[in-house]
């Protein structure tokens, strides 16, 4: 599973911006030390921030050359690219070479092989979600299939029972494994309420539904979960709105305060643009250093307050670069142009998001009505087996009709859970999120099957009627 060990074997967002935040120190004309030394206290670049407490110790605590500590420290490092960048750091310290210069290949490098990953996974994801898609569908296909089977060959419950865990169990292995190859990268941050809500509303929901299996329990369940899952569509797309326009106000930030060289001014001169949802931020930010609030915890409060991590990695290299006298300009479009890629990758996976998610509608309904469908036609081969005249000439066991709607809810429960999982994926928003399309999915679910068994019944009770094609008498 690639995807997986993708952590180590390719590179992600947060390593690029760590090089950004590298070349904003080597902008200021600070030794590489003190490069090491600023690294190993953020915690933000973590897992790589380890590596540099290492080199930092090393080099602070026992006196190693720059060049001795990388090559002592990376022995075991089982991460492939950022290994390799060491080396070539350390190579640039020793022959004198431009840190600048030499960072801003790297920068391009690497996100052009970002870039290139990032369209291999997605189109990887596109495959791997239609054989997702026609494995679903099949499932309800196939228990009917075997329910039918069982009433003919004296089957009974047991066997669809046991299929059905065999189908739920197979479909949720289906659905972590799409998990840990297609988990996104997360840029908002969640609170320990919120994750308890999702816990809470995924776990109550389930055993609730389980317990008291209707349609009507299925369809209150479903408007919980959208109304909870809405509230966090709404938020994420709120964080979204001004993760593009912080990007944007870094381009006109970098460029004013690369002539005016005061933080005030520049600040002032970017408020008179269209920031969109970042403006009250921004103001929020003026107001502060008016009030003379120390840089650092203005540009932290930034991050803070947005909501993203993108938005506070992006504000915290911007500060450290004011701070330690760094080229502003050359900064901001280095920012821009790694913030673009990001964002760039997001709306391609959108795209496909929603065409995906047109088609996981559609077959969800469709999955619904095969099983009311289904529970109209059993409950019509019961009749007809029942009578003297077809039990005398065939041998069958009869099917409880209730245990076999509860099972086919379930599963339309589960197969909910599944495909609102998949979509969020495609998407490539977080779990938060995937309560909207959950709730969505069983709502559909709930009036197709509701209005499909309505429909069936109708019909096949007008054919076993006395005056009708399939008589019982």
């Amino acid at each position: 599973m690639p995807r997986i060990f993708s952590i180590k074997n390719e590179v992600d967002s947060k390593y690029i911006f760590m090089l950004a935040f590298m070349l904003a120190l080597f902008s200021s004309g600070v030794p590489p030390e003190i490069v090491i030394l600023h690294l190993s206290r953020e915690d933000t670049f973590e897992p790589y921030t380890k590596v540099f407490k290492k080199i930092r110790n090393l080099v602070s605590g026992y006196r190693y050359k720059f060049s001795s500590a990388i090559t002592y420290s990376i022995k075991n490092l089982n991460i492939r690219y950022l290994k390799e960048f060491l080396i070539r750091l350390s190579q640039a310290v020793n022959f004198g070479d431009d840190m600048i210069e030499s960072l801003s290949r790297e920068i391009d490098f690497t996100l052009s092989e970002y870039n290139a990953y990032s369209a291999r996974l997605i189109e990887s994801m596109n495959n791997f979600l239609t054989i997702y898609a026609t494995l679903n569908s099949s499932l309800t296909f196939l228990v009917a299939d075997i329910t039918i089977l069982s009433l003919i060959y004296s089957g009974g419950t047991t066997l669809i029972t046991q299929l059905t865990i065999l189908s739920l169990a197979l479909l949720g292995n289906l659905t972590l494994v799409m998990y840990l190859l297609y988990r996104p990268e997360n840029y908002i941050r969640y609170n320990v309420i919120d994750k308890l809500l999702l816990t809470l509303a995924i776990s109550l929901s389930i055993i609730f539904s389980i317990i008291y299996t209707s349609y009507i329990v299925l369809m209150v369940t479903g408007i919980v979960l959208l109304g909870v899952g809405l509230r966090y569509r709404i938020y994420e797309n709120k964080i979204n709105r001004i993760e593009r326009h912080f990007l944007l106000f870094i381009r006109y930030f970098s460029r004013n305060y690369a002539i005016v060289s005061n933080l005030k001014e520049s600040l002032m001169a970017v408020l008179r643009g269209d920031l969109g949802d970042v403006k009250p931020l921004i103001k929020r930010s003026l107001n502060r250093l008016n009030f003379g609030i120390n840089k650092e915890k203005i540009f932290r409060l930034i991050g803070d307050e947005s909501g993203s991590v993108l938005v506070s990695i992006l504000s915290k290299v911007l500060y450290e670069t004011i701070s330690m006298g760094g080229n502003v300009m050359i900064i901001g479009e280095i920012l821009s142009k790694i913030g673009d890629s990001v964002l760039n990758i997001r709306s391609r996976k959108e795209q496909n998001g929603r065409a995906f998610e047109t088609s996981i509608y559609a077959l969800q309904t469709a999955s619904a009505g095969v099983s009311a469908a289904l529970i109209s036609i059993v409950g019509m081969l019961n009749n007809i087996f029942s009578t003297q005249n077809v039990s005398t000439v065939f041998s069958f066991s009869e099917v409880n009709i209730d245990m076999i709607s509860r099972i086919f809810l379930i599963i339309l429960l589960i197969l909910s859970f599944s495909n609102g999982i998949a979509i969020t994926l495609a998407y490539g928003k977080s779990l938060y999120v995937s309560l909207y399309f959950i709730g969505i999915l069983i709502i559909l679910s709930s009036i197709s099957y509701h209005i499909v068994l309505i429909l069936t019944g109708n019909i096949f009770k007008e054919l076993v009627s006395p005056s009708g094609l399939l008589q019982t008498t």
